[in-house]
């Protein structure tokens, strides 16, 4: 995988294309060098040097297709769907895993039996949704994405009750007004976050954010690129 991993990311599973794509350009390959082994008995005139070349080129079609399976992988990560693909330039296509609204997995009789399939990936950013074809082992695939997305969420939610386990931690407490308070009389704030100047802390961060226009991802308020999609912001 060519795409780097962000700051505390991790990478869950790596999948390719079913190796059955590639049957066509190797069932060639091989019955051309079978043809090349008959030719060499015959020892009929432009017969051996036509199946030659005939198998150079399979062969450089089969290698090709090869690399291009290789370079073709998606990449399911603690934060991210990754889509890459390209030989020799890289194509890369990320879906947030918070985007992700519906995932479906269509498997035919040949896929269930050999064990491929097509999982489309239905996101709410503005690409709309994502067809991974012939992809091995599918409902794994699937089974992966969902379970990092509750991890996902349970890693939010612990975050967000971060704050209030610090505050129980540090000995605040709750007196008749409504109004929490530390014992030494050090800081107040009320149960709802609320600060001295009536703004909760999550107008706060939310006063520190925008929506990329782009991409329709979270960023920074200040931000001139955008760390997603990668374009200038005016």
């Amino acid at each position: 995988m060519r795409t780097r991993l962000r700051p505390g990311e991790e990478l869950a599973a790596v999948v390719r294309r079913h190796v059955i794509v590639l049957g066509g350009p190797f069932a060639v390959t091989l019955f051309l060098a079978g043809c090349l082994i008959g030719a060499w008995w015959v020892k009929r005139p432009y017969v051996l040097p036509a199946v030659g070349m005939a198998l150079a080129v399979s062969a450089a079609w089969a290698s090709w297709r090869w690399l291009h399976w290789r370079s073709d992988l998606w990449a399911v990560t603690s934060q991210r769907v990754i889509d890459e693909s390209g030989v020799l330039s890289v194509r890369a296509e990320d879906s947030p895993l918070d985007k992700i609204n519906n995932i479906i997995c269509t498997q035919s009789l040949w896929g269930r039996m050999l064990g491929y399939g097509a999982l489309s990936i239905q996101t709410a950013a503005e690409v709309g949704s994502t067809t991974l074809e012939t992809v091995a082992r599918p409902m794994d695939l699937k089974e992966t994405i969902l379970e990092q997305q509750e991890k996902a969420r349970h890693h939010i939610a612990a975050r967000y009750a971060a704050p209030s386990l610090a505050a129980a931690g540090q000995g605040l407490i709750v007196p008749p007004g409504g109004s929490m308070g530390v014992i030494a009389g050090t800081a107040s704030v009320n149960p709802a976050g609320v600060t001295h100047a009536g703004r909760t802390t999550s107008d706060a961060a939310r006063d520190d954010t925008k929506e990329c226009p782009y991409c329709a991802e979270t960023i920074k308020s200040r931000a001139k690129v955008c760390r997603f999609c990668g374009r200038i912001l005016r």
